[in-house]
């Protein structure tokens, strides 16, 4: 139903005939270079926190096998309800018979965790520091806090899970890593990192046709978008994602055919990083056949 009122309102409140106008001025030579750059700088900090992950649960595995393996899962990712395409990569380790699932999914769990505090972080601190003039900060502060109060009540009874079951095993690297003090900081560092590429990755899309909004701004437009986008459980976040956009940059003071025009680049973004999955799964799968060849040979 959501699908079809935003699907409804695209096509008929749309200005198609302006957005592609502004499309057409776009220097389609650098801005996917400087896309895909930005992509790529996040698949490697997901793939650090990743292998840092896996490192304190006593699983070694090779840092360029889990870039690529966990690359394309995060491409494949963003046209999945909830994004859980992503848990593919620990479906690809357990086939190679490098781990376990049970451990797979507890680390992709607490990864999950993290991304979702620091996406509200980021949410959070657009807020403070450079939109509040445009929201009531009251009413974010207030969901904030509730949010925290439920993660909170959630490692208290996760906490209380016995290690010697199957559940008790599934949330032991989230338990693990919340109780270090230094993996905590290390992971929620390099989850930040990750996700300040998104951002940028978005303001150089925005900046491509000549939307002037912050780095604030961005940070905001995407961390909600993003949150929206997932809990709406649409694939892709099709349709929820263009209205939403391009509801903020008209909130931000963009006009409208631009704020429009902003959406479809973001969504333009989204294509690149699919295409970067696919190149991605093909480096791996040759790989993958000259390291089955080569032990054959042997």
């Amino acid at each position: 139903m959501i699908f079809l009122l935003c699907a409804y309102y695209i096509v008929h409140h749309f200005q198609w005939g302006v957005i592609f106008g502004l499309l057409a001025e776009v220097d389609w030579k650098w801005m996917p270079l400087a896309v895909a750059a930005t992509i790529i700088f996040f698949w490697i900090f997901r793939t650090v926190r990743w292998f840092v992950l896996l490192k304190a649960a006593g699983i070694e595995i090779d840092f360029c096998r889990l870039y690529l393996i966990g690359s394309m899962a995060v491409a494949l990712a963003i046209v999945t309800p909830l994004q859980s395409g992503e848990a593919l990569k620990v479906e690809f380790l357990k086939r190679a018979g490098s781990m376990e699932r049970v451990p797979g999914y507890g680390i992709f769990m607490a990864e999950r965790i993290l991304d979702f505090l620091v996406v509200i972080f980021i949410a959070l601190t657009s807020v403070v520091f450079g939109i509040s003039r445009f929201l009531n900060p009251v009413a974010v502060f207030f969901i904030a806090a509730l949010m925290l109060i439920s993660f909170v009540v959630f490692f208290a009874a996760t906490k209380r899970l016995s290690p010697e079951n199957t559940l008790g095993k599934f949330f032991q690297p989230f338990n693990q890593c919340v109780r270090s003090k230094k993996l905590l900081l290390t992971v929620v560092v390099l989850t930040i990192a990750g996700w300040f590429f998104i951002v940028l990755g978005w303001y150089a899309s925005f900046r491509s046709v000549s939307i002037s909004i912050g780095l604030f701004e961005t940070a905001a437009t995407m961390a909600v978008t993003t949150l929206l986008g997932i809990l709406s459980l649409i694939p892709w976040s099709l349709g929820i994602s263009e209205v939403g956009i391009s509801s903020f940059l008209v909130y931000f003071r963009q006009s409208v055919p631009l704020a429009q025009t902003g959406a479809l680049i973001i969504r333009i973004y989204g294509i690149v990083t699919l295409l970067l999955g696919v190149i991605h799964f093909l480096i791996w799968k040759f790989l993958d056949r000259k390291g089955a060849v080569s032990a054959k040979a042997g």
